[in-house]
Formats: C-alpha cells, sequence, structure tokens
C-alpha cells in the first residue's frame, strides 16, 4: 500500500502547475534552439552552393589556362600569339597590313523651292 502512495505522490508532482510549466517552458526553450540550429543549417546550405559554383567556375578557368598554357609551352603558339599581337615578321617576310575601303558618302544637292508657291515655302519652314 506504501508503494501506491508513493506512485500518488510522484503523480501529484508531475501534474502540478508549477512541473507543466516547467515542463512547457523547457519545451519552448528546446523550440528555440532547434528553430536557430534550423536557420544556420539553411545558411550553411546556401554557403555551401555559393562555394560550389565558384569552385565550379574556377575548375573551368583553370582548364582555360591550361589549355592556354599548353598552347603557349611550344614555339608555334608563342609565334602565333606574337604575330597576332604585334607587327612582326621573320627575316625575308613582309607584314601586310589590309585595310578596309571607306564608304564615301554621296552628297546631293538640295531640291530647289518655286518662289511663285508661297504655301510650299510656310511647308519647308515648318518642316
Amino acid at each position: 500500500m506504501l508503494e501506491f502512495y508513493q506512485k500518488r505522490s510522484w503523480r501529484q508532482i508531475f501534474h502540478s502547475p508549477v512541473a507543466l510549466v516547467i515542463a512547457v517552458g523547457l519545451c519552448l526553450l528546446m523550440a528555440n534552439i532547434v528553430y536557430g540550429r534550423y536557420t544556420i543549417e539553411r545558411e550553411m546550405v546556401t554557403r555551401r552552393d555559393e562555394a560550389q559554383l565558384r569552385l565550379d567556375t574556377l575548375k573551368s578557368r583553370q582548364a582555360d589556362l591550361e589549355k592556354k598554357v599548353e598552347y603557349l609551352s611550344n614555339d608555334r603558339g608563342i609565334e602565333a600569339e606574337m604575330r597576332r599581337n604585334f607587327d612582326v615578321a621573320r627575316p625575308g617576310e613582309q607584314v601586310v597590313i589590309i585595310l578596309d575601303k571607306e564608304k564615301e558618302a554621296e552628297i546631293k544637292p538640295l531640291d530647289k523651292m518655286s518662289d511663285d508657291n508661297v504655301e510650299s515655302r510656310w511647308y519647308q519652314f515648318w518642316r
């Protein structure tokens, strides 16, 4: 019988308003902590995606630079780049510069106005 009363006293303690307020307070505290961790996790996912995107662009840039280094590592690539950027030629060669032909603008004379038609002069004035 004593055991029954002891169980009953624990039940009274756990079901008391003070214990319920403490339990609700602990639940709210845990919910606040969990929400804080959730927001941090979402931010980290965003940062990871941005870092992955930066890594991909840097890897593609690295591949392009490696191709350029490979192209410039032999004599043919160096010569091609020098010819493209500067006006150089080997001994015995001549440099030819080709210019586009400029288009000449056609100049047409203006139509003469007749003095006998006054309305046409005013029309030309407001034009």
